[in-house]
């Protein structure tokens, strides 16, 4: 288990009983704090001991130290840094817990071999009450999470929580001769505080042995075995510096002549050049534009990200290259609603900057290497922002810059098809790329708030509609897409599918959580490709079998990946195995209510790298070839 939950659990100790009830502890367990409190993964066994001795020594029994842990294990990533990051899941208390899953389902990409759980909530708008299901990986963490659920009520919502527990729902119970243990639900109801309450939370007395201890502990290290603390990184954005976007300028830098002189060098440069393109393409480190929610560089991050207004300074961030690892597309305009969709402490320039955190860690995934070697060309930094005749030279070469870019991030707002200069970014990728290389960073923009706006933007779209800073801005891109493709009428479909086919892959990690968010983020854009006439492309989004792939991409008690096979008629005399985490091999699994029950049992628990290559996999070879007969069709 790793180290951070030893820090947690001294941190409660500590400030409930004091430094002698910890020495104690440390005493009877015979370990050695320097070591435990070390931020690495450390043996089960350590974590077992050390809790043993805590509820010996503070005569709490199991449920009021899970309680009390989940309590304090809110209070303590509070003040660690990351209030912003859970005040993103949601602006009112039933829409942060619903979208608690969320959060699970990004940590999974960072982290494979993690367990989280999962949560169903029921709610009626304006109700003071709903209904929370939850299930586990393992046995008896309830009261862990009623530690946590209280917690955040009261802390970030100033909200006393009632929380009565009540039978699960069959789903969550069937095919698990222990799912009485693992499956939990209770009628959540809650009221404003009161500042003369002082009451103190009523725990259980109920006792459980210390072997039970030790399942219910394997269960939760795991779950914190990600290291919180450094991987609640999320989320999106793009670009557009040279457009007016009306955002209150940034704190004037002072412009070092050094940097005018490169501005001014790269200019001669470029103008004395058989390539100018090839002399303008510079790169950003990572760490310039990205950042974890509590890294020290998030500061100067978000006020990076704050204002389109460029400066020498943040040209000097930039430097000369031949490659790039990923174009950052992303409109620099807030959504004018974002307030009412996001809530009022959600900064969208950070929202950004952690995004793209989480992209880069991605990339460095997929290409083997550290996440802080990943480089990014950002308009802002890669394009003289201050130099008029070097930054149109630079804007002319656009298209080249993408080209040399291994891949597209699409900080993908609601608002972005809105922006022509974001349209036009999409326009050069679909010319220079294959959709594969396209990526949406959606996991926090993308609720049931947002979802319908989506929706509307996609079904909506078109080029007339697009908004851009200058009306000459306007002319130059529109002609540069008259260049490129047959008309506007196949372009604004050929933007159409491929958005579709990408939000539907973005939203399929989700979806295979299970069936109520298949229906809820999946099936819409099935729905929409067939409402406009893409029928093609509907069949092949309906192949993705994700809460199949999902289900049987388990892991072990031990943690190795499981790949479950089934036998199945072939045309020949004989018969042959088919991997069910093959897209191409099995078809429409699971599609029935009564199966879609047992789903459950199994998709909370799983191997997140091998779903999601069986994700690209299926996107790869069932959705590119139909979204490349669009592109086909609508290029010159």
């Amino acid at each position: 288990m790793y180290g951070h939950i030893h820090i947690i659990l001294k941190d409660l100790i500590t400030s409930t009983f004091g430094l002698e009830k910890w020495a104690q502890i440390l005493k009877l367990s015979g370990l050695e704090e320097d070591q435990i409190l070390e931020p690495v993964q450390q043996p089960d066994d350590v974590t077992f001991k050390l809790v043993g001795a805590i509820c010996e020594v503070t005569e709490l029994n199991l449920e009021e130290a899970l309680e009390a842990f989940g309590r304090h294990f809110v209070s303590f990533t509070l003040k660690s840094g990351y209030v912003r990051l859970l005040k993103a899941l949601g602006n009112t208390f039933p829409t942060f817990l619903a979208n608690v899953n969320y959060l699970h389902n990004h940590l999974e990409r960072q982290h494979p071999q993690a367990l989280f759980p999962y949560i169903e909530v029921i709610y009626e708008d304006g109700q003071d009450s709903l209904d929370l299901h939850y299930l586990s990986t393992r046995p008896r963490m309830n009261k862990v999470l009623v530690g946590i659920v209280t917690e955040m009520g009261r802390q970030l919502f100033d909200l006393k929580v009632l929380m009565k527990e009540q039978p699960s729902p069959r789903y969550f119970r069937k095919d698990a001769a222990d799912s009485a243990k693992r499956a939990a639900s209770w009628r959540i109801s809650w009221k404003a505080v009161d500042a003369t309450d002082s009451s103190a939370a009523s725990t259980s007395t109920a006792k459980m042995s210390f072997p039970d201890l030790h399942v219910a502990m394997m269960d939760f290290g795991k779950l914190l075995s990600t290291s919180f603390f450094d991987t609640c990184e999320f989320l999106h954005g793009p670009c557009c510096a040279h457009e007016n976007c009306g955002v209150v300028e940034c704190i004037e830098v002072p412009c070092a002549a050094e940097t005018e002189t490169e501005a001014e060098r790269k200019f001669k440069e470029a103008q004395n050049s058989d390539c100018p393109e090839e002399v303008l393409l510079r790169a950003t480190d990572v760490r310039s534009v990205a950042a974890g929610w509590v890294d020290d560089n998030m500061v100067a991050c978000r006020d990076f990200w704050s204002s389109s207004v460029g400066t020498s300074a943040n040209y000097a961030m930039s430097y000369d290259a031949e490659q790039v690892d990923v174009f950052v597309s992303h409109n620099w305009l807030q959504p004018p609603d974002w307030e009412e969709m996001m809530g009022p402490e959600v900064d969208y320039a950070e929202i950004k900057a952690a995004s793209l955190a989480v992209m880069a860690k991605d990339f460095a995934h997929r290409k083997l290497q550290d996440w802080d070697q990943i480089t990014f060309w950002v308009d802002k930094a890669c394009i003289a922002q201050d130099h008029p005749q070097l930054k149109a030279m630079s804007i002319k070469h656009l298209d080249h810059f993408l080209a040399k870019c291994d891949s597209m991030c699409v900080l993908f707002s609601w608002t972005y098809l809105e922006r022509l200069w974001c349209v036009y970014e999409w326009a050069c990728v679909l010319i220079h790329k294959p959709t594969e290389k396209v990526y949406l960073q959606t996991e926090l923009f993308v609720k049931e708030e947002t979802l319908p706006l989506y929706l509307e933007a996609v079904r909506n779209f078109s080029l007339a509609n697009t908004k851009c800073g200058f009306e000459e801005d306007r002319q130059v891109l529109q002609s540069k897409i008259d260049e490129a493709y047959v008309s506007k009428g196949h372009f604004e479909i050929l933007v159409q599918a491929t958005v579709i086919a990408l939000m539907a892959q973005s939203m399929s990690f989700r979806a295979g959580r299970s069936p109520k968010l298949y229906a809820t983020y999946f099936q819409p854009w099935v729905a929409l490709a067939r409402e406009l006439g893409m029928d093609e492309l509907a069949t092949a989004l309906e192949s993705c079998d994700c809460l199949t792939w999902r289900r049987v991409s388990t892991i072990s008690s031990d943690g190795e990946a499981v790949r479950i096979k089934k036998s199945s008629s072939s045309t020949n005399s004989g018969t042959e195995t088919k991997d069910l985490l093959s897209p191409w091999s099995t078809r429409s699994q699971m599609r029935s209510p009564e199966n879609q029950e047992g789903i459950m049992q199994m998709s909370i628990g799983v191997n997140s790298m091998l779903f999601h290559q069986v994700i690209s996999d299926w996107f790869e070879i069932d959705v590119v070839p139909i979204l490349a007969k669009y592109q086909q069709a609508s290029l010159r």
